[in-house]
């Protein structure tokens, strides 16, 4: 089977298509990937994503509107990569791009929800491409009692267990999540969850001082200290100490967050700022990797020590 799988993810700085081969059944399976194709979000479209995330309050119009326009720029993506591969496809899987993201229930109008809203609409990559799509896969793990994200463990399993050896895969995109898998464990023991903000911090930051989208190669947070008492207050927040399952979005580290941060670091350098916050990302995954997953005499965990002992690496 042919599938391109269109991904855009909490950072909102495009979209990629990988056209891959799939062989096999259940778990076992084989990939071959036949192409990829990325490309960047207009400045136009961007600004309306971006929007629609931070949006107070936003017309229907304006999200309809928004969702049929992804779902033709995730279809040119699609056929850009199709064309890439020279392979007709069979499937394509489009999880669209999150516009908003509660993994915990919260009371509302009754009942408490966890809800997640993905646009870009597949109906009309559908009809674009002539072949089927998948969709709304974030919506499917929340209803049947998951917290939306992440959405790659069980990928993670098929590509990375082992007999003998536990493995941790972790992810860095906007939000930052890992996937542990112990030694010779099956997809019911896998451990996973986002453990924080990834590029999405300092994506804001540079911004919002260099009018920058992102700091490329880390450049400025090189030329920059870490400010550690912000970084260890930073990492005190209550979302790091929260055991797994747990997921997070902009909600909890988006602009507001951003504006926060850079109130706490005051009048330090920007490059300073920059680097505090690459830090952040970086301690902040060493931090759940200790308490939640790794087994050591000095450090707390989410797992007993038998389990940890498995995903050791």
């Amino acid at each position: 089977m042919i599938v391109a799988g269109v991904m855009s993810g909490t950072s909102a700085d495009g979209v990629d298509v990988a056209v891959v081969s799939i062989q096999g059944r259940g778990s076992y399976l084989s990939f071959d990937l036949l192409a990829h194709h990325s490309t960047e979000y207009p400045k136009v479209i961007r600004q309306a994503i971006l929007a629609a995330m931070n949006a107070g309050k936003i017309s229907v119009a304006e999200l309809a509107r928004l969702n049929f326009r992804l779902g033709e720029f995730y279809a040119e993506a699609a056929r850009k990569a199709q064309k890439k591969a020279g392979s007709k496809l069979d499937l394509v899987g489009c999880h669209g791009q999150t516009l908003y993201h509660q993994g915990a229930a919260a009371p509302y109008l009754g009942k408490k929800i966890a809800c997640t809203w993905q646009t870009g609409e597949g109906a009309v990559v559908a009809a674009r491409l002539g072949v089927p799509v998948v969709s709304d896969f974030r919506p499917a793990d929340m209803a049947a009692g998951g917290k939306g994200a992440p959405l790659v463990p069980l990928l993670d399993y098929v590509i990375f267990r082992a007999k003998h050896r536990g493995r941790i895969v972790q992810n860095i995109g906007g939000i930052a999540n890992l996937t542990a898998i112990g030694a010779g464990d099956g997809p019911d023991k896998v451990l996973a969850f986002d453990t924080g903000p990834g590029n999405m911090v300092i994506d804001q930051l540079t911004q919002m001082l260099f009018n920058k989208p992102y700091d490329r190669g880390g450049a400025i947070a090189r030329r920059g200290a870490i400010l550690q008492p912000i970084l260890e207050e930073s990492l005190r927040a209550p979302f790091f100490r929260l055991p797994p399952p747990k997921t997070a979005g902009r909600e909890e580290f988006g602009s507001a967050y951003a504006k926060t941060f850079l109130g706490r670091c005051g009048k330090a350098a920007k490059a300073d700022v920059i680097a505090t916050a690459t830090a952040l990302t970086a301690g902040s995954i060493t931090q759940a990797l200790r308490r939640f997953v790794l087994a050591e005499e000095d450090m707390v965990t989410g797992l007993s020590p038998a389990a940890a002992q498995r995903t050791r690496l």
